[in-house]
């Protein structure tokens, strides 16, 4: 997993159950910190970086891809996320997914050679190439994603 920035601690697995990825600074904040800040009384700004939250997903979608058009990898590969599984009011487009995930994992984005390895494996929306699939969870799993790395029973 990866460490929260406000604390530093490692964020447990699966870090879906035990952090927030706020989409301003795209910064997953572990659960601890965030009940902290509402404890200080921020309430609807991120902790990281006191943007005020989005209010509906046309200012979430709108806010993130500002961060896409600025080269944010982790804002390409959340956006990738998005389109895949046609959340926050797009349609699913699973072409749009992977052109999303792979400019993200040419940028350097662990998460989008994960999200790579597991549909071209699988052939979930493209055709499938396990080798392709492969490729990208050893890429994810030498810059040290514990996903992929379990994928490859390492």
């Amino acid at each position: 997993g990866e460490a929260c920035p406000i604390c530093f601690d490692l964020i447990e697995l699966p870090m879906c159950k035990h952090s927030k990825t706020n989409v301003c600074c795209m910064k997953s904040l572990c659960n601890g910190c965030l009940l902290v800040a509402r404890q200080r009384g921020i309430h609807s700004r991120c902790p990281f970086c006191r943007t005020p939250f989005p209010a509906d997903d046309p200012s979430t979608l709108a806010m993130i891809q500002k961060r896409v058009s600025k080269g944010d990898e982790e804002a390409m590969s959340f956006l990738g996320n998005k389109y895949y599984s046609g959340e926050l009011g797009v349609t699913k487009d699973f072409p749009r997914a992977i052109e999303l995930w792979t400019e993200a994992e040419e940028l350097g984005s662990v998460n989008s050679h994960y999200r790579l390895g597991a549909i071209y494996y699988s052939g979930e929306g493209v055709e499938e190439d396990k080798e392709r699939g492969i490729h990208h969870w050893q890429q994810a799993a030498m810059k040290g994603d514990v996903l992929s790395r379990h994928m490859l029973g390492a």
